[in-house]
Order: C-alpha cells, then sequence, then structure tokens
C-alpha cells in the first residue's frame, strides 16, 4: 500500500513542463497521503465529511447572462493574503456538486489568496447557490461554453488590465478546456489554466464506475443530487421554463426520475436536451480528449491514477506529447476530487498543487511574454 507514496509525473512535451519541471519543487517531493486514506474511497469519505470551511469571506454577486440566465458570480476575499500576483484575476469554474458554498470549493480560493492571488472570483453553475433558473439553458456540461465565455468577458470588462486564469474541478475543468478549444480563447487577457480531477473521456468512465463500491459511495448520490437539480424549482416561473421546455423536448421527466445510472441520465435527459439521438454522441460532444488538440494556453491537470471518476487509462498521453500547451501533473494516489494529505485538520494536497502550479503559470507567461 506504501506504494502511493511517490513523487508525482509529469507528462507533456512543451515549454510550460519543462519550466514546471525544473523550477516547481512540489514536483520532486513525494506526495503521501495517511494511511487510512490510501484507498480513493476513504478520501472521497474523509475530505468531504471532516474537512472544514476556510476563513474567507464571500461576496456575493450575481452575473446576467445574455440568454436571460443568471447565475452567482462571487468574490471571495481574506484578509490574510498578499498580492504578488495582482496583476491577474482568477475565475474558478467548480466541479458538479460545489459551488460558493462548498468546503473545496473555498479551500481552492484560501490556497490561491494566500499564495498571492488577491483577485478571485467563482463563476457557479445555474441553479445552485439558490438561483433559479431563467432560461431554456441548464449548464454549459451540455455541449457549450457561453457561461464561461461570458464570465471571462464581465473580468475583462472590469479589469481591462490584468490577465485572467482559469481553474477548474472536475466538470468545471471539462467547461474550461471546451472554452479553450475554441478560437475566441486566443486572447491576450488569458494567461492559461490549471485543472484537476479531469474526466478526460466520459463513455469509458460511465461504464466503469456504475458499479461495485463506486457506484454505491459516489455515483448515488450524485445520480439523485442531479435529478434532484434538474427537477426542483423555486419559483413558479421557473417552473413554467422547465415544463415549457421539456416538453418542447420530449422530455417525460417522471421516467427521468427512473433512472438507475448516470447512462440512464444520459440517455433519457442530458442528450434529447440538446437534441443528441444518444449517449455516445453525448460523450462525444463534451469529453475533452476530442478538443484538447485545440488548446493554445499553457494548461496543466493535476489528476490522481486512482481517480475512479477520470480512470487515468482515458488520458491520451501521445496528445499530450503533441500539443506543447499541454502538462498533466499525475500523482499515484488522491482519488476523485480529494487529495487528502493531512487528518488534524484535514487539508488537500490540492491546496499546495493548485497554486504551486498558478504561480509558476504566471511567471512562465511573463518569461515567454505570452
Amino acid at each position: 500500500m506504501i506504494r502511493k507514496w511517490k513523487k508525482p509525473t509529469l507528462y507533456g512535451s512543451g515549454a510550460f513542463k519543462h519550466f514546471l519541471e525544473t523550477r516547481s519543487k512540489l514536483i520532486h517531493e513525494k506526495y503521501c497521503p495517511p494511511l487510512t486514506c490510501l484507498n480513493p474511497g476513504m478520501q472521497f469519505f474523509v475530505r468531504t465529511k471532516y474537512e472544514k470551511a476556510p476563513p474567507v469571506q464571500i461576496v456575493k454577486e450575481k452575473l446576467s447572462l445574455s440568454d436571460g440566465g443568471v447565475v452567482a458570480f462571487d468574490r471571495i476575499t481574506t484578509d490574510k493574503g498578499c498580492d504578488t500576483f495582482e496583476d491577474y484575476v482568477v475565475l474558478i469554474s467548480p466541479g458538479l456538486r460545489e459551488s460558493t458554498h462548498s468546503v473545496k470549493a473555498l479551500s481552492m480560493a484560501h490556497s490561491l489568496l494566500l499564495k498571492g492571488f488577491p483577485n478571485i472570483f467563482v463563476l457557479n453553475q445555474r441553479g445552485s447557490c439558490s438561483i433559479p433558473m431563467m432560461s431554456k439553458k441548464m449548464s454549459c456540461a451540455f455541449g457549450e461554453w457561453n457561461d464561461t465565455r461570458e464570465g471571462i468577458a464581465n473580468i475583462e470588462s472590469r479589469f481591462p488590465e490584468k490577465k485572467i486564469l482559469l481553474v477548474g474541478a472536475c466538470l468545471g475543468a471539462m467547461f474550461i478546456i471546451d472554452y479553450l478549444s475554441t478560437e475566441e480563447a486566443n486572447r491576450p487577457s488569458i494567461a492559461g489554466a490549471v485543472l484537476h480531477s479531469c474526466n478526460w473521456e466520459l463513455k469509458t468512465t460511465a461504464l466503469k464506475v456504475e458499479s461495485g463500491i463506486n457506484y454505491e459511495l459516489f455515483i448515488k448520490g450524485l445520480l439523485k443530487d442531479t435529478i434532484n437539480r434538474i427537477s426542483k424549482y423555486s419559483t413558479e416561473d421557473e417552473r413554467k421554463i422547465k415544463d415549457e421546455w421539456f416538453n418542447e423536448k420530449g422530455i417525460d421527466m417522471d421516467y427521468v426520475g427512473q433512472s438507475k445510472s448516470m447512462w440512464d441520465l444520459e440517455n433519457r435527459f442530458l442528450a434529447p436536451l440538446i437534441d443528441l439521438p444518444n449517449p455516445e454522441e453525448y460523450y462525444k460532444r463534451v469529453s475533452p480528449i476530442y478538443k484538447c488538440h485545440k488548446v493554445n494556453k499553457p494548461l496543466v491537470v493535476i489528476n490522481s491514477r486512482d481517480d475512479f471518476m477520470a480512470p487515468f487509462e482515458n488520458f491520451n498521453l501521445p496528445e499530450f506529447n503533441k500539443n506543447p500547451n499541454l502538462t498533466l501533473w499525475s500523482t499515484a494516489a488522491g482519488g476523485h476530487v480529494c487529495f487528502v494529505d493531512k487528518l488534524f485538520p484535514v487539508t488537500s494536497y490540492l491546496d499546495k498543487a493548485v497554486p504551486e502550479c498558478a504561480r509558476l503559470l504566471c511567471d512562465f507567461v511573463e518569461k515567454e511574454g505570452c
């Protein structure tokens, strides 16, 4: 079991990968999760149950979107940070079950604040943070990237002289890759991205995690949360919007509510919602493996080789060598969105690795004049 106490491995062939290799101290240090957290299931249980929220302040804001939707666009601050990277704004895109109300997203923001990034915003997903849906669009998870684009446009208008560093976890990381694979992302204001726990190819993952302990531990709860989020409404207007939209698409919510797997949900809801015939086409639309070759900004992905929601074999390692902008920071342990580092109190290796990569990416951008 102690074989999981290893130094991370870097994959890639570009200048940023070599910059990380020579400038990062952390990449040359072993990540040694506690003995009780060598199993990815225990990683998930310990971090989810026992990690405490860090001392940050949340300045609540809303972002009105061009299609009539509204999302929480909160700014995170602290009294203990510094302003080493004052010329950068960090835009965090959290995972499916995360928001500025969740400990994991706040811990990521807090670690960046302490390492010199004073300007941090969290672009929450539609329907989260108690904000009702206001338009016929649920999320850029469904093959679109408009919300990411509009969050960036808002930051550019408020901070025209600053560069934007994109930071994402899980589904939020997929949103960012989707955006960075477009021509619009090739703009001077975008510095690059630091991502973690990113699912590289959804079909293989869906087949792998739909049974056994991973299903009971993670998928079952994820499925329930997703169906509840789809079904619930907080205002009469939101109910009317959803009913009209789902009727237009021929979606039977009673049938959706009977889904026993993510495959069922994608077949009965996600694929028809964006006019796709089946889950396979949905997976091709959203999986980073099919679009990462288009990324033209420095991007590092921190993933564990035992992440059951993002199997390591899904990573197209030759693609990392072909596209010099891609770097994979791979640890032997860590599970999914966890990477427990210490127990008393519970801390995450990500609180060290994400700021380290963010700091070095900014240094690289300045050095290369990107």
